[in-house]
């Protein structure tokens, strides 16, 4: 796929585990802020988000990159966590 974790910060609040940045080097694109998280033993990523409050005044995040292909989302997240769990700043695939 051409991943490379080129920054990793960690931070633990309920599920999230930090935050990330993967380079996309087949396409030449940096996404940067996804965030990691982590429940009953399951990682999962989410990609960058903006927050925003809705019409009864709670706060919702609207997504700035969505997949609309469900393998490619699931081959990129697998990925993301395996380079993460390998060591991840600096890893490539």
């Amino acid at each position: 796929m051409g991943l490379e974790i080129t920054k990793f910060r960690g931070c633990r609040k309920n599920t999230l585990r930090g935050f990330l940045s993967v380079r996309m080097g087949n396409v030449g694109l940096e996404i940067r802020d996804i965030s990691l998280h982590e429940k009953n033993n399951k990682q999962w990523i989410q990609l960058p988000s903006r927050p925003y409050v809705d019409n009864k005044g709670n706060e919702k995040y609207s997504f700035i990159l969505d997949w609309y292909d469900k393998n490619r989302k699931t081959q990129f997240e697998a990925e993301v966590i395996r380079l993460v769990k390998e060591g991840g700043h600096g890893q490539k695939t």
